[in-house]
């Protein structure tokens, strides 16, 4: 497969009003599909040596979030339930505590993704982490300018953090109404120590998100990061999230969780998708994450290009992507649709030899038909791929990728 980007795989507009995430067919006349949504499989899909990547059959061609279907109730009938607001243990960052959790408590690690240690959020002076990352910084990372490589091609393909899918459980809300989120989750690569934001919301725009009152679960959105997290063999990574009443009583005391690890892909050859929990005092943070192995960056940059004109509103977009034949959805957007000439910027890991796949899908808050749109994208060391997804009477949006790497054969630039 040649290294310049390929021709995008064209899957077409959807319509449905029964079910807009589980459509079957291509175009404005797609037949509505009732079915309810699996749950993702933990490992990529694999292609034989006869396989062709450009089927556009190819994979899961569902786009649920993870448990996004689920009640409680639900939950609850699995062999080993949940841990509710009551039950679900809460340790601070001692280190025996938290080896409790780890080792000690055989429920967390059937009652939820798999624990991890918490360690405790860098305040000042000396920190466990501090003489590998510049923990005192708070400057963020800039989106570097990667150009085509002169003459011949030096890139070289980098391993990959990809955030998936992030909440919040165990939150004990007693106010009635949703919960305002904000606060931040960053990564920092050895390499380079500055901050590289998954989630980055002050209290002016925070996100207002309903929580499961049993479980006290509540998903965030993700803000970024910008530019993929290089992982050549670990990355730090480190949080702080509050949670505030829509009725503003605990202001000033809204902090729910904080902290830091450290993640590795000792001895991995192959791509592989993880779920861990963070348990601390007031709540447990769940993370899902993807590690590439020889991966590559798609910079997406979505810009609407017509909107509806309709009164009644704006037009409710979601942007969700796959990546590397993973079937987890990775939600890159959701909300109301940016005004014409605004541009969306999202940074994706993608496997090389394999695919990036976007989805878009568009509604109007008065109506309950949904227009989708959906492309796969092959990864490629340099080219960009440029499509307009049209939604119909809804919207338009240019859809560009472009695709880099930020390692290069430094050794063989250099006897050139």
């Amino acid at each position: 497969m040649s290294d310049s980007a390929a021709p995008p795989l064209h899957l077409g507009p959807m319509e449905s009003e029964i079910k807009p995430m589980a459509t079957k067919g291509g175009g404005l006349t797609a037949t509505p599909v009732v079915e309810r949504g699996r749950k993702r499989s933990p490992s990529p899909l694999t292609l034989s040596d006869d396989e062709d990547l450009s089927d556009p059959t190819h994979g899961d061609g569902e786009w649920l979030l993870s448990d996004s279907d689920e009640d409680e109730d639900q939950e609850d009938k699995g062999i080993y339930r949940p841990f509710t607001v009551d039950d679900i243990p809460r340790p601070s960052c001692d280190h025996k505590q938290q080896t409790d959790v780890l080792h000690k408590n055989p429920e967390t690690k059937v009652r939820g993704p798999l624990p991890i240690r918490l360690f405790p959020a860098f305040k000042s002076g000396k920190h466990i982490f501090g003489s590998e990352y510049n923990l005192a910084g708070k400057s963020q990372i800039s989106l570097d300018s990667v150009g085509d490589c002169p003459n011949e091609c030096y890139c070289y393909p980098m391993d990959v953090l990809q955030f998936v899918d992030i909440k919040i459980a165990g939150y004990r809300h007693t106010h009635p109404g949703r919960v305002k989120m904000y606060g931040f989750i960053a990564a920092r690569e050895p390499e380079n120590p500055l901050r590289n934001y998954v989630y980055c919301r002050e209290i002016e725009n925070c996100e207002s998100v309903p929580v499961k009152q049993k479980t006290g679960v509540a998903r965030l959105s993700p803000t970024g990061p910008a530019r993929v997290i290089s992982m050549i063999t670990h990355s730090f990574i480190e949080f702080e999230i509050h949670a505030r009443n829509e009725d503003e009583t605990n202001v000033g005391d809204d902090l729910i969780i904080e902290g830091c690890t450290e993640i590795d892909n000792f001895f991995e050859s192959k791509s592989f998708i993880d779920h861990r929990r963070f348990y601390g005092e007031r709540c447990a943070l769940d993370i899902k994450y993807i590690v590439m192995i020889n991966a590559v960056e798609a910079l997406v940059e979505v810009t609407a290009l017509r909107l509806d004109t309709i009164p009644g509103g704006g037009v409710n977009m979601k942007l969700y992507a796959k990546t590397s034949g993973f079937n987890d959805v990775i939600p890159l957007f959701q909300g109301i649709t940016p005004e014409p000439g605004g541009m969306m910027r999202f940074a994706v890991g993608v496997v090389r030899h394999n695919r990036l796949d976007l989805y878009i899908e568009g509604s109007r808050s008065d109506d309950a038909t949904t227009l989708c749109w959906q492309c796969g994208f092959f990864s490629g060391y340099h080219g960009t791929n440029e499509e307009v997804a049209d939604l119909g009477v809804f919207a338009a949006f240019s859809v560009k990728v472009t695709w880099r790497s930020y390692r290069k054969k430094t050794w063989l630039m250099k006897k050139k």
